[in-house]
């Protein structure tokens, strides 16, 4: 935290200056007729909706996906036994190694005129998730009362890892871009409801593991992961035309803003 804080006092000096706070702008430059505020509040809430049923199941990955890393996997490589606990470890590494080739990725897509939009991008993100889940199902279905290799667990973190990386910072920016003026850390703070809310999901998803095959767990889990992006892909019209409603409204007040402050 001392680092971040360090960083990002020497470092503002770096920011380009369109990035800078600017002085004050009179209320009437960056008003937005209250119809506009209903409209995304209603998005919003919509979104935190979906990212709530998307986290029941994505929670899991520190929950039962652990138990079952514990008792269904055959951790044995060479002469020595791999930590459960490594395996979780791989989640924030393939993070850390992943960003960069998707944020290249993605800049590519910007360059080609192709980029897509923020919830069809969080909705293939929770495909992606869903995807995830369907291999250990599968591998947990033919490994019955036997053991699977550890290298399915370590592909599913691969896979899993990337539709968290699709789906979580692109919710976390949607909501910073749309934050009406005025209420812009109410509505970031609305996306940790969601994360909040979401957990809470996943506590009562996990009770499904008692009773129930492995196989059939981890099917419930790719269902509902599938659902969420279904949820969310629906929920894009309305983001496309919120956030071009907002990037016009903006590039008014930026037009009229320097005529206001003369």
């Amino acid at each position: 935290m001392l680092a971040g804080l360090i960083i990002y006092v020497l470092g503002g000096k770096y920011l380009p200056e369109q990035a800078r706070a600017k002085k004050s702008t009179p209320a009437s430059a960056a008003a937005t007729p209250a119809s506009n505020y209903r409209s995304t509040f209603i998005l919003l809430f919509a979104v935190i909706i979906s990212v709530t049923v998307f986290r029941g199941a994505y929670e899991q990955v520190g929950n039962t996906v652990a138990l079952w890393a514990d008792v269904g996997i055959d951790r044995a490589a060479g002469a020595m036994t791999i930590p459960m606990t490594w395996f979780q470890s791989l989640n924030p590494l393939l993070v850390i190694v992943m960003t960069p080739m998707l944020l290249a990725h993605w800049g590519r897509r910007a360059r080609a005129g192709s980029t897509g939009s923020s919830m069809r991008k969080m909705a293939l993100g929770a495909l992606i998730v869903a995807a995830a889940y369907l291999l250990l199902a599968v591998v947990a279905f033919f490994a019955g009362e036997g053991r699977a290799s550890w290298l399915w667990l370590a592909v599913f973190f691969a896979v899993f890892t990337l539709g968290e990386l699709y789906i979580l910072p692109t919710g976390l920016g949607l909501f910073a871009r749309l934050a009406p003026a005025g209420y812009g850390a109410t509505t970031v703070a609305a996306w940790y409801c969601a994360l909040a809310t979401g957990s809470l999901s996943a506590g009562a998803v996990g009770t499904l593991w008692a009773g129930r095959s492995h196989a059939q767990f981890f099917a419930i889990l790719t269902i509902i992961s599938a659902f969420a992006a279904a949820m969310l892909f629906a929920l894009d019209r309305a983001a496309r035309r919120i956030e071009a409603e907002r990037a016009a409204a903006i590039i008014t007040s930026n037009a009229i803003q320097p005529e206001l402050l003369a």
